[in-house]
């Protein structure tokens, strides 16, 4: 009978010492992140920055490439609009 009781006794205070520690593990999850997870959340942004800075660019780099062609395309016209202009005209009549 006190074999029954004491084991009894036993695994209700191990019953009421795993309460407490669930507890606090759920409170800890309100707790602000650790070092090590803010420099991975900051790792992460820079990286994401870094993308985002590369893509600019290179979108930059085509618009001015296709400005300059456009550019280049009507110093072209241009000049076959004088050359055009100076030709003297055979007239048949």
């Amino acid at each position: 009978m006190k074999q029954i009781a004491v084991l009894t006794l036993l695994l209700s205070l191990v019953a009421a010492s795993l309460l407490p520690t669930y507890a606090q593990d759920a409170a800890s999850k309100t707790k602000p992140p650790s070092q090590k997870a803010l420099q991975r959340q900051q790792k992460a942004l820079y990286l994401y920055q870094k993308k985002q800075e590369r893509a600019q660019e290179k979108a930059q780099r085509r618009a001015d490439k296709q400005q300059q062609k456009a550019a280049k395309k009507y110093e072209k016209q241009q000049r076959q609009q004088l050359k055009n202009a100076t030709l003297p005209v055979n007239h048949k009549s």
